[in-house]
C-alpha cells in the first residue's frame, strides 16, 4: 500500500532548538572555538545607556559571519537565511518562535552603528588568538591587493560640472540675460536607475571591462596562511603608493604581540625606488622584482655605461660624456644625465644607441639598492617566497571571491567597504583555525593509538 505523507501543523512543539542541530556543525564548531563575549566591552562606547535595548553587538558580528559563511552577502537574502536555518537561529540565540533581525535593523548597524575602530579590534582580537596558539610567526609576510566592484556603475561616477556662473550671479550680480539663458538651459539626464557611490573609483582589470571598484589589500603571514591585515583604499590608487602604509599597520600589528617583522615578498606593482629606500630604513627585507629604466639592450644597455663619481657624468662605451640636466618632477630620485648633440651627431654607433638627437640615461640615486633587490629576486630563497606569496596572499583573494562569493559590494561608501572585507578576512582565518585544530586533533588520536599499542605489544595491558 502506498503512503501518503500528510502534514498538520502543531501550534505547540515539545521540542529543544538544540536538539535539532546536528553535533558536528559548523556552527557548533565555531561556538566552541570562540568566545564572543569580548563583543561587548569593544562596543560599549557605541551605545548610550538609555534608551531602548538595540540589537546585540555579538548576534550583529555573528551575522556578519554568517553572511560569509553562506555566501550571502545582500541583507534581505541574509534575513531569508537566518530563518530557515535551524542551526544558524541555533548560533544567533534565537528560538524558533522568535522573530529574526529584519534586515534594515542589520544595515543600519553596519552603516552608522558599528564603526570601523570596533570592526578593527575585533579583527585584531582573532588574530591575538591565533598568535596565543602559535599559528603566527610573523617573520615574513606576503602582501598583496586585488579589486573589489562598487555598488555604482561608472556613469554615476562622471563628474557634472559645478553651476559657478549661477552661483557668482547670485552673489555678484552680473548680466541678468546671461543668467537667465543658463537658468533656462536643460542639464542633460541619464536614462534608467543608477547606484551611485560618491567614493568609488573607475578602474581597470586586465581582461575586464572599466568600472567602479575598491582596492583591498591583505598581508599573509607565512606559516599557516593567516591574515594579519586588511585594509581598502580608493580603486584607482597604484600598489606602490599602498606599501608603505600597509607594511607599517602589520609591522604595528604584529610587534604589539611581541613578534619580529623581517621580511616580505610582493609582486611588480609593489616596486618604487622609494619603498625600497623606505623598507631598508625600517631595517625589513623586500623580495620584490625590481623594474629597469632602460629599453637599449646589447652593448648601449645602460649597465655599459660608466659613471664618474668626481665629476658626476657618465661615459658611454664610445668615450662620448653624459652630462647632468635636471631631476625629475615626478620622480624626485630621478636624475637625467644628456650627452651634446654634436658629441652623437658624429658618434659611428649613434644608430644603435638612440633615435633622438642625443643619448639620455636616468639614474637613480638608490641605484645600489635596486641592483641589490634585482640580485635578491633571483636567489633561491626569492623563489621560495614567491611561490608561498602565490598560493597564501593570491590563494586569499580565491577564497574569498570565489568560496565565500564575495564578488562585489552591496553598501555604500570606502568605510563600510573596509568593515566587510575585514570581516571576509576575519572568516578565512576562522576557517583555518577550525581546519588546524581538526588536523591537530586527528594527529593527536593517531599518536594516542600508537601509544596504546606500543602498551599493549611490550607490557601486555589492555585498555
Amino acid at each position: 500500500m502506498m503512503g501518503r505523507k500528510k502534514f498538520n501543523m502543531k501550534q505547540h512543539h515539545n521540542l529543544c532548538l538544540d536538539d535539532l542541530v546536528s553535533p558536528g556543525d559548523l556552527y557548533r564548531k565555531i561556538d566552541e572555538a570562540i568566545d564572543f563575549t569580548f563583543i561587548h566591552d569593544l562596543a560599549k562606547d557605541v551605545y548610550s545607556h538609555t534608551g531602548q535595548p538595540s540589537l546585540d553587538p555579538i548576534v550583529f558580528f555573528k551575522i556578519e559571519l554568517v553572511g560569509f559563511l553562506e555566501g550571502i552577502h545582500e541583507d534581505r537574502a541574509l534575513e531569508r537565511r537566518i530563518k530557515d536555518s535551524l542551526a544558524i537561529r541555533w548560533f544567533l540565540g534565537y528560538d524558533l518562535d522568535e522573530a529574526v533581525p529584519v534586515h534594515s535593523t542589520i544595515s543600519r548597524a553596519r552603516k552608522d552603528r558599528i564603526s570601523k575602530t570596533v570592526y578593527q579590534a575585533v579583527f585584531d582580537h582573532i588574530l591575538g588568538l591565533y598568535i596565543r596558539h602559535q599559528l603566527v610567526k610573523g617573520h615574513h609576510q606576503s602582501i598583496d591587493s586585488t579589486l573589489l566592484k562598487a555598488n555604482a556603475c561608472l556613469a554615476s561616477l562622471e563628474l557634472l560640472q559645478p553651476k559657478v556662473l549661477e552661483h557668482y550671479e547670485k552673489t555678484v550680480g552680473g548680466n541678468s540675460s546671461k543668467a537667465a539663458d543658463n537658468a533656462t538651459t536643460p542639464t542633460p539626464t541619464t536614462c534608467g536607475p543608477q547606484r551611485r557611490d560618491q567614493e568609488a573609483k573607475a578602474a581597470k582589470k586586465p581582461g575586464f571591462l572599466a568600472a567602479a571598484y575598491y582596492k583591498a589589500s591583505a598581508s599573509v603571514d607565512e606559516a599557516f596562511g593567516i591574515i594579519t591585515h586588511a585594509q581598502v583604499d580608493d580603486g584607482n590608487k597604484n600598489d606602490a603608493e599602498l606599501l608603505q602604509s600597509i607594511v607599517q599597520q602589520t609591522k604595528n600589528s604584529i610587534e604589539k604581540h611581541h613578534l619580529v617583522f623581517e621580511s616580505l615578498a610582493t609582486d611588480k606593482g609593489f616596486y618604487s625606488a622609494e619603498n625600497l629606500n623606505w623598507l631598508r630604513e625600517k631595517s625589513l627585507v623586500a623580495y620584490m622584482t625590481p623594474r629597469r629604466l632602460s629599453t637599449v639592450q646589447g652593448d648601449f644597455s645602460r649597465e655599459k655605461f660608466r659613471y664618474d663619481t668626481e665629476k658626476d657624468q657618465f661615459i658611454c662605451p664610445e668615450g662620448k660624456k653624459l652630462y647632468f640636466r635636471q631631476v625629475d618632477h615626478d620622480l624626485s630620485h630621478l636624475r637625467r644625465y644628456r650627452a651634446h648633440e654634436k658629441d652623437c651627431a658624429s658618434c659611428v654607433s649613434k644608430s644603435l644607441c638612440t633615435k633622438g638627437k642625443a643619448r639620455t640615461l636616468q639614474f637613480s640615486i638608490h641605484d645600489n639598492l635596486i641592483t641589490e633587490a634585482l640580485e635578491r629576486s633571483k636567489s633561491p630563497r626569492a623563489k621560495i617566497f614567491d611561490r608561498l606569496r602565490r598560493i597564501q596572499a593570491e590563494g586569499t583573494f580565491a577564497n574569498l571571491k570565489e568560496v565565500l562569493k564575495f564578488k562585489k559590494l552591496y553598501s555604500l561608501g570606502r568605510e563600510t567597504a573596509s568593515k566587510r572585507f575585514m570581516m571576509g578576512c576575519a572568516v578565512i582565518n576562522l576557517k583555518k583555525l577550525l581546519r588546524f585544530w581538526r588536523h591537530f586533533w586527528q594527529l593527536f588520536c593517531q599518536t594516542l593509538q600508537l601509544l596504546k599499542d606500543t602498551i599493549v605489544n611490550q607490557v601486555g595491558l589492555t585498555f
